[in-house]
């Protein structure tokens, strides 16, 4: 049994902060401003005086490629790279270091921040790595670049694939989807397994205790989404899959509660493309409106048997049109077939009209959002206001959705940020358009009740009430005592998970070594 005493911040319904907690057996036993009796004087109990620091519920990462971020995580990151030829010599000196490497994979290639303008081409990666197979991901996760090595590799039906490009070496659209697949089987299991292990406890520095993942996209087979499931069997930390297809069988198949995600349930592109699809063409573009990647009746039939299926979707959409086009699909998929509580989300939604954000509301669909990328540099606000002119303030107008009472969970969409809540939680409240910031109580909600209530957690997950799991974190201050421009001084401590403090890989290393007695090399390929 535990007893915290000092500032615990609940994340309830009501916001409540009490002076104690109690935790038995894994559970939250009391919350409140007063100890009951049958607490006090107890001399078994663990008494932990918070002092300065405050306990709130673990965190949640509401939208994250785990398998992806894993993987990059243990390769390379260019994001910080200033020119191609910063970019190059990255790549070079990865490849030093790793000789028995058989597969040169990064991740992060940016235009917008490379003096270039441009992305690198397949001569210049020819010429920074030409012995082995070497590809770029980009930094919205969306496209690569490859070198002539790794095209070589490529079978001959996915080079016939729409969106690749053997002039420049760019993969994207349908060829990036089965191109990473392909070249992804070329990097050892072992690897594989060890980025995995070793990203499941960076999750846990960060405080996160709950994932929702999206997973099917860059191994073979959709054998992410079994590797995750492996790993993760043994872990503290709890998962919840969606699989980014819309062949339903493979979801029936892992009996998965979810559906969709990004890539192959992806309406639309993304802004470092510009193949968003919008309602009205690009302020620099005007002859480009971005890109629908299916037709509305492909879409509305396959959330139409989701539905029926009991399954919850998640659609990605980035620009306006393809906001629409979720929304209209979902509409017309409850109509089919009604379905109270169904919380169907939408992925990103950058930008939603007016008309459709009430319809939204109406339809009881969420948004999973990711607050970090309004301050990062990935896509600078000038660049913004450059496509989109006068658009780029309504991006994530978070206050308005807030207030509308519309279900907004907060996720980092990594690989493309880092999945640290804290920085989500601090660009929520200093949201770079006046007016659409939120108030700190409603952006610590996005990274836990709400997450919990998105994937139908919330009685059990999300907030410091009696009855629920003690999952908790100890943050090294009270963030109701900073300023908001100040809530990136916040550190997590500790991670509580069922009332245990974290202890890293050793339940998951039990676990690896049973699954990898049934999980072989052949399965895998």
């Amino acid at each position: 049994m535990k007893i915290f005493h000092g500032t615990i911040i609940t994340c309830d319904w009501d916001s409540s902060v009490y002076q104690y907690l109690v935790e038995d057996e894994g559970k939250i036993a009391f919350a409140g401003n007063y100890l009951p009796n049958i607490y006090a004087n107890l001399e078994s109990a663990d008494y932990i005086e918070l002092e300065e620091r405050a306990l709130l519920p673990a965190f949640g990462d509401g939208h994250i490629h785990f398998s992806q971020w894993a993987l990059f995580n243990s390769t390379f990151d260019v994001r910080s790279a200033s020119s191609i030829e910063d970019t190059g010599k990255i790549m070079q000196l990865y490849a030093a270091n790793d000789p028995q490497a058989k597969m040169i994979l990064g991740f992060g290639h940016n235009p917008l921040t490379v003096k270039e303008k441009r992305l690198i081409t397949r001569p210049e990666m020819d010429r920074f790595i030409k012995d082995k197979p070497a590809a770029l991901v980009s930094y919205d996760g969306h496209s690569a670049v490859a070198n002539s090595k790794a095209i070589g590799l490529l079978p001959y039906k996915i080079r016939e694939l729409r969106g690749l490009n053997l002039e420049t070496g760019l993969i994207n659209s349908e060829a990036y989807l089965k191109g990473t697949n392909y070249l992804i089987s070329k990097i050892p299991l072992s690897a594989i397994l060890t980025s995995l292990i070793n990203s499941l406890n960076e999750l846990a520095v960060y405080g996160v205790g709950l994932v929702h993942t999206v997973e099917g996209i860059g191994y073979p087979k959709d054998r992410d989404v079994d590797l995750v499931r492996f790993i993760t069997k043994g872990s503290q930390i709890r998962f919840r899959t969606y699989l980014q297809t819309m062949d339903l069988k493979k979801v029936k198949k892992r009996n998965l509660a979810g559906v969709g995600g990004c890539f192959d349930c992806a309406l639309d592109g993304s802004f470092g493309l510009k193949d968003a699809a919008l309602l009205e063409p690009y302020t620099n573009d005007d002859h480009n409106n971005g890109t629908l990647f299916y037709s509305d009746g492909k879409i509305i039939n396959f959330v139409k048997k989701a539905n029926r299926a009991g399954l919850q979707v998640q659609l990605h959409c980035i620009g306006d049109a393809a906001v629409v086009q979720a929304v209209k699909a979902i509409e017309a998929a409850l109509e089919d077939y009604p379905r109270e509580d169904h919380r169907h989300t939408l992925i990103h939604a950058c930008l939603i009209p007016d008309y459709i954000l009430e319809k939204i509301a109406e339809l009881g669909i969420g948004i999973s959002l990711q607050p970090g990328i309004l301050v990062s540099q990935l896509e600078p606000r000038h660049y913004l206001e450059e496509l989109l002119g006068n658009r780029a303030a309504e991006i994530w107008p978070l206050k308005k959705l807030m207030s509308m009472g519309i279900n907004i969970s907060g996720g980092s969409d990594g690989p493309v940020t880092n999945p640290d809540p804290l920085i989500g939680i601090y660009a929520a409240c200093n949201h770079p358009v006046s007016g659409c910031s939120l108030d700190l109580k409603d952006a610590l909600a996005m990274y836990t009740y709400n997450i919990a209530n998105t994937s139908f957690d919330e009685k059990k997950l999300g907030s410091l009430e009696a009855g629920k799991e003690a999952d908790m974190i100890i943050l090294n201050k009270n963030p109701y005592d900073l300023k908001t421009a100040s809530i990136n001084d916040l550190k997590v401590e500790k991670l509580y998970l069922s009332g245990e403090e974290y202890s890293g890989n050793k339940t998951v290393a039990g676990a690896l070594f049973s699954s990898l007695k049934t999980f072989t090399r052949k399965e895998y390929n």
